[in-house]
């Protein structure tokens, strides 16, 4: 059984709003190629007093500028180097270069327009680009082991299948800390051509 739904040109996984994608090509089990819209997502890298979930974290229980409550959405996206902050007015850029770099993705009603402008020095809104990606997909405990394993599996079947990778992999995760293991949901993803 799924986990996601669709109600009314949104797309949910569990109970929380999630990116949508389309899906063009299944590798092999759990392993596929997904086309992303472009989106809007808050960024950290954090910082040696707070890590980039907290700030993050933070930014959506209403430390912002506007003062906002923002609703949580799926997935969290960590580590991807591809993605510049966007320089939007009353922001400080980041660069992204740290594999401790966390994206939230904001709810779809929030364009550059009108999302609320973070007030920490260490949060920026970025736009995330279209993409394509390939996914592999996996459940259970996690730790770096796991997505590196991971990551080297979806590596292997992208060359046997003759794709071009176009950048490194990030990590995707779709549950709370307090989910049990085997009901999250992980996700690598490999941007590709």
């Amino acid at each position: 059984m799924s986990s996601f739904s669709a109600r009314a040109d949104k797309t949910y996984y569990k109970d929380s709003e999630t990116i949508t994608y389309k899906t063009i090509d299944s590798l092999a089990e759990e392993i596929e190629v997904r086309e992303y819209p472009a989106s809007l997502a808050v960024m950290s890298k954090g910082n040696s007093d707070n890590g980039a979930f907290r700030l993050l974290f933070n930014y959506i229980s209403g430390e912002n500028k506007a003062r906002s409550e923002i609703a949580m959405t799926s997935p969290v996206e960590v580590g991807n180097e591809q993605v510049a902050s966007a320089k939007i007015a009353m922001t400080s850029p980041v660069e992204v270069t740290s594999k401790n770099t966390m994206m939230f993705f904001l709810p779809s009603q929030y364009n550059v327009d009108n999302a609320p402008v973070p007030s920490h020095p260490a949060v920026s809104l970025v736009e995330v680009p279209a993409r394509k990606v390939a996914v592999i997909r996996y459940s259970g405990f996690n730790n770096d082991d796991k997505r590196q394993a991971h990551a080297e599996t979806l590596l292997r079947t992208l060359k046997e299948q003759g794709y071009d990778i176009a950048g490194k992999p990030s990590y995707l995760g779709y549950d709370s800390p307090f989910t049990l293991p085997w009901n999250k949901r992980h996700e690598v993803i490999i941007p590709v051509k």
